[in-house]
């Protein structure tokens, strides 16, 4: 999450586009009839295990994955990578802005109805100061881990799901700004929700509990039902009205007129704990059990608001 909201006209102005790179995914398995079926619960070990790698591209990279550097290079590799082996479809946009390089990888799983879309995503760089394991390799761990899980039930939803994940966040939203600009308003209309993980990972602080959260934009047109349900199950009760202050890759979709919502681990923006945008934002940033119930949030939404 940016520390501050920047114009994205302005944004625009300073990035130019590079011709976009489309790789083609692995073979998938085939799928299985179009059935209900609920989501499979995710253990820690998958988004651990992703926020670990995630981690050592950092510790290569002078404890940083900022857009321009090894370890956010690195990041784009290993998303794709890792997509295209579990048989989602992967696109990377390269672009720069401020002089760097900077890429966005887009995946979709294909089956489902192409023109209604549910689309979830996460940014994949960090600030130059810090690793950006909560902020935010929690989101891009815990959308892994649902590209897995996913792949694993050989899911054949009734709309078509895919992922993002937006290089130079940091910089002002710019990656998910440039993929919703380069969208024609006949595919922005395919899109039915966008829902942003943007710092999920969050680890209990001075014996308080974690304070989850759910974007305020998502009380008026619906989306927040399923994570209430989910978090109602687990009986934790989340603050439904978090200002976000359009402070994520949320905005560009919102302002487009397409329907957002997202999930935080934080009461507030007051609240976005000690190593925030700091060198300590690493693997003991993060909690198991917020990254357990993260993971989770997101498969019952994406489940359920794909018709799975």
């Amino acid at each position: 999450m940016r520390v501050r909201k920047l114009a994205f006209a302005g944004a625009a102005a300073a990035l130019t586009a590079a011709l976009a790179v489309t790789g083609a995914a692995y073979a998938s398995p085939a799928p299985v009839a179009p059935v209900a079926v609920a989501p499979p619960v995710i253990t820690a070990a998958a988004p651990m295990a992703h926020l670990q790698k995630l981690m050592d591209f950092a510790t290569a990279s002078n404890n940083t994955r900022v857009i321009g550097s090894a370890g956010f290079t690195s990041t784009v590799s290993y998303i794709r990578t890792q997509l295209n082996a579990l048989g989602w479809v992967t696109t990377v946009q390269n672009f720069t802005t401020g002089g760097k390089a900077a890429a966005n990888v887009v995946a979709e799983w294909p089956y489902g109805d192409a023109s209604h879309v549910i689309m979830a995503g996460a940014h994949s760089d960090s600030v130059k100061a810090g690793p950006g394991i909560n902020d935010d390799g929690s989101g891009v761990a815990a959308l892994l881990a649902n590209a897995a899980a996913i792949s694993r039930a050989k899911l054949v939803p009734q709309k078509r799901i895919r992922f993002g994940f937006w290089g130079a966040e940091e910089q002002g939203d710019i990656g998910s700004g440039y993929y919703v600009s380069h969208l024609a308003s006949t595919d922005r209309a395919k899109i039915d929700a966008y829902l942003n993980f943007d710092m999920v990972g969050n680890k209990i602080e001075n014996g308080k509990p974690v304070g989850w959260s759910l974007y305020v934009e998502g009380q008026s047109n619906g989306l927040n039902a399923p994570f209430k349900a989910y978090f109602a199950a687990k009986g934790i009760t989340v603050n439904a009205a978090l200002d976000t202050d359009d402070r994520s890759d949320h905005a560009a979709f919102k302002n487009v007129g397409i329907k957002v919502t997202g999930i935080s681990s934080v009461r507030s923006l007051n609240e976005l704990g000690a190593c925030y945008h700091r060198a300590c934002d690493n693997m003991t940033d993060v909690s198991q059990d917020s990254m357990v119930l993260a993971s989770n949030a997101v498969a019952n939404a994406v489940w359920t608001l794909a018709g799975a």
